[in-house]
């Protein structure tokens, strides 16, 4: 299995903070956000992670990935300079599995954080033989707005996926780490000659059901997604206290 942590975003949300540090390099706990998720990649024991970045931040992707010895990072540098140039998400990763071997893939949004281990996840994974993505129980429908809704049967089969939903069916929440069969370079050049919206992987789960099984996993534990700077004040002081 390969990991792609996706990191090719520009964080306008998170100006001025972002303006000149990429968000998967602001610290937390006195480590950069992406230090937080390899630790939770090679606990799995994932020998090749890879960094899907933007031209824009490329030289500080770079001098990170150099100073990591314990684990073979590369970073996959995107033609991007701007938020108005940016691939999104779907066509970013698209463009990082197209240049690397064809395996089986773990696929982190760059700007997660979270606790729990990932190792129930790939045993399960592995097991189903299909798409998996991490679930987590956020707990309150207004929050579950902002994020993709999952509905699942007791098998952990989506039933449904919607992406921000104005009334969600449930509080059931896709966050932003998926494993994916190694068919995915096909999958992801499907859906974009469909017309596919190349931004959140979301739309692409919610695509994948329509065509093919794709399961749930829910953990639980601490989850953000660090979308904004009132979240990321949140988390940085919860490491302070």
């Amino acid at each position: 299995m390969e990991a792609v942590i996706l990191s090719g975003g520009f964080a306008k949300r998170l100006l001025p903070i972002s303006e000149f540090i990429p968000k998967p390099l602001l610290p937390l706990g006195g480590r950069p956000i992406l230090d937080h998720i390899i630790s939770k990649v090679k606990a799995i024991g994932i020998e090749n992670i890879y960094l899907s970045v933007n031209k824009r931040f490329s030289d500080q992707f770079l001098y990170y990935a150099s100073k990591i010895k314990d684990v073979n990072i590369e970073v996959i540098v995107e033609p991007t300079n701007s938020e108005e140039e940016k691939f999104g998400a779907i066509r970013g990763l698209g463009f990082a599995i197209g240049n690397i071997k064809r395996d089986d893939y773990l696929v982190i949004a760059g700007d997660n954080y979270f606790d729990f281990d990932l190792l129930p996840m790939k045993e399960f994974f592995i097991k189903k033989e299909k798409t998996t993505v991490a679930l987590y129980d956020i707990g309150s429908t207004e929050m579950a707005k902002k994020y993709g809704v999952v509905k699942v049967d007791s098998d952990f089969r989506i039933q449904s996926f919607e992406e921000k939903p104005i009334k969600p069916k449930s509080t059931l929440i896709s966050t932003g780490i998926y494993m994916f069969k190694n068919d995915l370079p096909d999958i992801i050049n499907k859906y974009l000659k469909e017309g596919g919206n190349p931004d959140q992987l979301g739309h692409l789960i919610e695509w994948m059901i329509k065509n093919d099984t794709v399961y749930g996993f829910p953990f639980k534990g601490r989850w953000y997604d660090i979308g904004s700077i009132d979240i990321y004040k949140e988390v940085f002081n919860s490491f302070v206290k």
